[in-house]
């Protein structure tokens, strides 16, 4: 996470209050705000930015980096396992449809489920394609979020049924929102 703890052992929280060395608001403080990337990091909560202090040599920013891949490693092995394989991998959201490091990284010990990245394709991505090889058993996608248009979706949802429109008004919203 960018600026928030993620899992934390319990033990250390009521350890720290009980020492006095922090409070409950600082507590909060630290865990969703000064954590995460940010908390590893020094530098940033944003992994993008951390890449680029990665190619300049941050040393604090790599571990960042890695402690992030290997978060996402073993939630992807922990859902692989629970559904007994997988077919299909998507990224998406800001760092899976932008950071080719990423998605690079996180696939690259993925090659025992039959799962290989197209080198070229993972560098320049078009949105909402496959970036697997040819031979990948499983295919990799980057799918853009779209994020604003499922809210608008939602929103358009609500008001429809909460006030009623005349037919014209209806009609031209619909189109608008359909599309």
């Amino acid at each position: 996470m960018g600026s928030r703890s993620g899992s934390v052992d319990p033990g250390i929280l009521t350890y720290l209050m009980r020492r006095g060395q922090l409070d409950p608001q600082e507590l909060d403080k630290v865990l969703n705000q000064r954590s995460g990337l940010l908390g590893i990091s020094g530098v940033s909560s944003d992994m993008l930015d951390l890449l680029v202090r990665i190619h300049d040599g941050n040393e604090r920013a790599k571990l960042a980096f890695d402690i992030s891949i290997h978060r996402l490693r073993a939630a992807i092995g922990g859902m692989v396992a629970v559904l007994g394989g997988i077919d299909v991998m998507i990224f998406t959201a800001g760092v899976g449809e932008n950071s080719p490091d990423v998605r690079s990284a996180a696939c690259s010990t993925l090659e025992f489920l039959g799962l290989r990245l197209d080198n070229a394709r993972n560098a320049h991505p078009s949105p909402d394609k496959d970036i697997s090889a040819a031979d990948s058993k499983v295919r990799v996608f980057v799918i853009r979020a779209q994020e604003d248009w499922a809210i608008a979706a939602e929103c358009w949802k609500r008001m429809r049924a909460s006030s009623p429109m005349t037919r014209g008004e209806s009609e031209i919203l619909e189109q608008q929102y359909s599309s």
